[in-house]
C-alpha cells in the first residue's frame, strides 16, 4: 500500500483534534509507513508550540521533507500549467507527487486542478467528503 501524505488542512485537523485526521495518522503509524509532510505544509500550520501540543505530537510520528531546489523547480512547473495554484499547495503536490503517495488534503479542489493540470498520477483523497 503507498504511503500517505498530509497537506496543511490535514496539519489544522490533526492540531484541532479531528477523530479522522487522527485516524488516517494512527493507520499510517500502524503500517509502519510514517506519513509524508512537506515543510511547507508545516509553514502553513504552524503558529505557536506553546499552544500546538497536537500538532507536534503529530509531526513527530510523520516524515517531514525539506523543500529542495529540485522539488521547488517541480512546483514551479506546475504553477506554470495551473495558474490559479497556490505556491505552497503546489510544493505540497510536488512533495506527494514525487513519492507517489495518497494526498490526503483538507481542500480537494484545490489540489485536484493541481493532480489534473500537472500532477496527472497523483491521487487525492478528501480528509472530509465533498
Amino acid at each position: 500500500m503507498a504511503r500517505v501524505s498530509f497537506d496543511s488542512g490535514v496539519l489544522i485537523a490533526l492540531d484541532r483534534g479531528d477523530e479522522a485526521a487522527w485516524a488516517w495518522l494512527r493507520r499510517a503509524v500502524e503500517r509502519r509507513q510514517p506519513p509524508i509532510v512537506s515543510a511547507a505544509a508545516v509553514a502553513e500550520a504552524w503558529r505557536d508550540g506553546r499552544t500546538q501540543a497536537r500538532l507536534a505530537r503529530a509531526l513527530r510520528a510523520c516524515d517531514v521533507h525539506d523543500v529542495t531546489d529540485g522539488l521547488a523547480r517541480t512546483a514551479g512547473e506546475a504553477l506554470a500549467e495551473v495558474n490559479e495554484a497556490a505556491t505552497v499547495d503546489a510544493l505540497i503536490a510536488a512533495s506527494a507527487a514525487t513519492e507517489g503517495a495518497l494526498l490526503l488534503t483538507g481542500d480537494q479542489h484545490d489540489m485536484r486542478a493541481l493532480a489534473e493540470g500537472h500532477f496527472r498520477a497523483l491521487r487525492i483523497a478528501g480528509l472530509s467528503p465533498r
